[in-house]
């Protein structure tokens, strides 16, 4: 699908598959192949993935020992771990379905520092139901805040997961010219401005492990902070979500040798 050129926030969907081969995030493009070469059901689900070339990883083989996301049972208690020191600033909304997620690229200037690295926020996507779940149970929804290391392929990657209850504002304000339902749909809304740390429970208590993407093509090359606390949403936006989304979580993935640690009470 071809957009405008005169809107530089506005890209076809071409652009959008190879700026995510780019980051190694959300979409993979791989010989050749398009988007709809994957999926979350039937002979395109999470089983076939490491069947395509270049995705031996989602197969979870023992080669491929630190696959995401996990279900956090038993994290360990680490008084090292501190607050995450997220420096975020608000974005035009510009948000795309880019057939397997709902996604926002976020505008330059905002960034996650991790034992005194830099990681450059580059976008947020959703999966609903949650793909980490917690003592067994998936949460409503989970975000994913993806920063990118500058000077190597390293990823940091936020999960924030929603319940349901109150309206959240965040989403709101994300969502209030309605979620793009087609593949390579796109809502651009300029004047309207969102900012994550709006929506951020407490970045101070976390669990965090050595993981990787959770879509194609698996890169094991990610360091998960998946909150304590839950963001709240109500049952409409949680609808609305399900709408466009459907189901588009990764069944969990072995811990194996992986220690997951979580934050004490009173991090700073």
């Amino acid at each position: 699908m071809h957009l405008p050129k005169a809107n530089p926030r506005r890209r076809d969907w071409r652009a959008v598959r190879m700026a995510a081969a780019v980051f190694g995030i959300v979409v993979p493009i791989s010989a050749g192949l398009h988007a709809e070469d994957w999926g979350y059901s039937g002979t395109h689900g999470p089983r076939f993935w490491a069947k395509t070339p270049g995705w031996e990883a989602c197969a979870a083989t023992a080669a491929t020992e630190r696959q995401s996301p996990i279900d956090i049972d038993q994290a360990v208690a680490d008084k090292e771990l501190t607050r995450l020191q997220a420096d975020l600033k608000e974005t035009p909304v510009a948000v795309i379905n880019n057939g397997h997620t709902i996604e926002e690229e976020y505008r330059a200037g905002s960034s996650l520092t991790v034992g005194g690295v830099r990681y450059d926020l580059k976008q947020f996507h959703f999966h609903t139901p949650s793909e980490h779940t917690v003592h067994g149970a998936h949460a409503a929804m989970e975000m994913h805040v993806v920063f990118k290391d500058a000077g190597s392929d390293k990823l940091v990657v936020i999960g924030v997961l929603f319940e349901v209850g109150k309206e959240n504002a965040f989403l709101s304000a994300l969502m209030a010219d309605g979620l793009p339902e087609k593949r390579g749909a796109q809502v651009d809304a300029h004047s309207r401005l969102v900012n994550l740390a709006q929506t951020l429970p407490d970045t101070s208590q976390y669990y965090t492990y050595a993981g990787s993407l959770t879509t194609p093509p698996c890169s094991e090359n990610v360091t998960w902070f998946v909150l304590k606390g839950r963001a709240q949403m109500s049952s409409d936006q949680l609808a609305a979500f399900h709408r466009v989304l459907g189901d588009n979580a990764r069944p969990v993935q072995k811990l194996n040798h992986r220690v997951a640690h979580e934050t004490v009470s009173g991090a700073k």
